[in-house]
């Protein structure tokens, strides 16, 4: 009886910060977890795409490879995907606010 009062008195009065459920963060980009789907999609991270690789960025079959991430790509245009290009692309996506 007395948790059901304690229950309605917050209620009533709102909870207090200690007592809410956390709100989940915004993602954070990586090069490791970003897939290609949210480098096209999101108008700041394309950006970062194009930047760097605008011949993959730009490329007809693109969408082929949205499930993909940058490191995916290296097996198939190790000359365009370097660990400097991986490494200025990460960066960059970290230095983004939360989307």
């Amino acid at each position: 009886m007395k948790a059901r009062i304690f229950a309605l008195a917050l209620t009533a009065l709102g909870m207090p910060a200690w007592a809410q459920a956390p709100v989940p963060a915004a993602p954070t980009y990586t090069v490791a977890t970003t897939t290609i789907a949210d480098l096209l999609d999101k108008p700041a991270l394309k950006a970062i795409f194009v930047k760097y690789l605008p011949n993959i960025a730009n490329n007809e079959r693109i969408n082929e490879g949205r499930a993909l991430t940058l490191p995916d790509l290296v097996q198939y245009v190790p000359d365009q995907v370097t660990p400097d290009k991986l490494a200025a692309i990460d960066m960059e996506l970290k230095a983004l606010p939360p989307q």
